[in-house]
């Protein structure tokens, strides 16, 4: 069986209080059914038979039956046509891992069983998953066993032969606090075995990792950091405190202090933060500045750029050697349509400009603070477009006399 495929069915489970079904409950960022789905050994066939209002699992096969339909309706529909040997997943445990379900089907073949079930803890009830003999299943099912647990129980009825192989104790997930406590055990696993490799946590308990993330060597995570599927960290870098990132690709070195990445890269030996928010569709270069108050979207931000705070960049790609002054604004929208904007290298955008896009701002340029920008600049030159100030001497003073106030 080390070889061969073997069929391999997921079943969704019974739908919760709360109106969620447990292999959709989320742990560190995914669904349950994906990390049981993932933790399989390579030569199991998945095929998730799920019922019409589950959510399909992303990649993997689905079997669709009616609400209505019980343990017994779902696993006939999943196993017509098949022969051989089927293993059965019932409710979800996702911290069994995959030499666990190799031993049961090793044992399965070895001792040529009927049904052998993984029986994880203490408790001879508790399965979580079985192999059985397809003509046999057929034959527990015609007695309509409403569970797992059931069916097994049924086998012994008709003298078919059954074994257990025996794991540790293992938390099924049926509520939202299930899966709290499976998360916790899994956080300690994969934080434990990223503090093995190499990269400092400050607190593992208030560190969240998805373990569809990739970590570099020597990096540090500070407390309250989510690290979320798609995310890959280069090596030295600084990730947090209270720092999200999703999808978010992160060049070595680079410090991302209590803000938040998605569907984004940022280069080597940039910073980020505090209080930054990059969101998706963002290329932000080596050597950068994204400070405090700063929000991109859809940018692409060119190396040894700095844009410190307060600022917000959209639809728009800026050269290298950029900086930013306070409280500029890249107005990308006029509200019907999105447009462009292109800063050249090597300007300098005074604190309070408006660039109102369609715009191109040539290299060398500089705005001079308080300017709105509604024309293109060329190269080397410097855009004002502000009222000439005009002092009126004395007119605030004898405002103030009027309403009673002393000079």
């Amino acid at each position: 069986m080390s070889c061969d495929k073997l069929n391999t069915i997921l079943l969704g489970g019974r739908k919760g209080k709360d109106g969620k079904y447990p292999v959709q409950r989320e742990i560190l960022f995914s669904p349950v059914g994906r990390l049981v789905a993932d933790a399989l050994p390579e030569q199991c066939e998945l095929v998730y038979v799920r019922q019409q209002s589950e959510h399909e699992l992303e990649g993997i096969p689905s079997l669709v039956c009616p609400d209505d339909a019980d343990f017994t309706q779902m696993l006939s529909t999943a196993i017509d046509g098949m022969e051989g040997d089927v293993m059965v997943l019932s409710t979800p445990m996702p911290e069994v891992v995959a030499e666990e379900y190799q031993s049961v089907m090793a044992l399965h073949k070895k001792s040529q069983n009927t049904v052998t079930m993984l029986t994880c803890g203490a408790m001879a009830d508790h399965w979580h998953c079985a192999v059985y003999r397809v003509e046999v299943l057929r034959e527990i099912l015609s007695h309509h066993p409403m569970s797992l647990t059931q069916s097994i129980g049924i086998a012994n009825e008709i003298s078919a032969k059954t074994e257990s192989c025996r794991t540790e104790s293992h938390i099924a997930v049926y509520t939202a606090c299930d899966a709290y406590r499976a998360q916790k055990t899994l956080q300690r696993r994969i934080n434990g075995s990223l503090m093995d490799q190499g990269i400092n946590i400050l607190d593992p308990e208030y560190t969240y990792v998805s373990p569809y993330s990739e970590i570099g060597y020597d990096t540090t995570i500070l407390p309250g950091s989510m690290i979320k599927p798609g995310s890959k960290v280069g090596s030295s870098c600084i990730i947090g405190p209270n720092t999200i990132l999703e999808g978010a690709v992160i060049g070595d070195g680079t410090n991302v202090n209590s803000s938040q990445v998605y569907e984004s890269s940022v280069g080597r030996n940039a910073t980020v933060g505090p209080f930054a928010y990059i969101r998706p569709g963002c290329d932000v270069g080596d050597n950068t500045r994204i400070g405090d108050f700063v929000e991109l979207k859809k940018a692409h931000i060119g190396n040894d750029t700095k844009v410190s705070h307060l600022t917000y960049i959209g639809d728009a790609t800026v050269g290298e050697r950029v900086n930013f002054g306070c409280g500029t604004v890249v107005v990308n929208y006029d509200g019907y349509v999105k447009s462009q904007t292109i800063i050249g290298d090597d300007c300098f955008i005074g604190c309070n400009t408006n660039l109102v896009a369609p715009v191109n701002v040539g290299n060398r340029v500089l705005t001079a603070a308080g300017t709105t920008v509604t024309k293109d600049v060329p190269d080397g030159a410097m855009a004002v477009a502000r009222a000439r100030q005009e002092n009126k001497e004395g007119w605030n003073d004898r405002r103030r006399r009027m309403h009673g106030q002393d000079k």
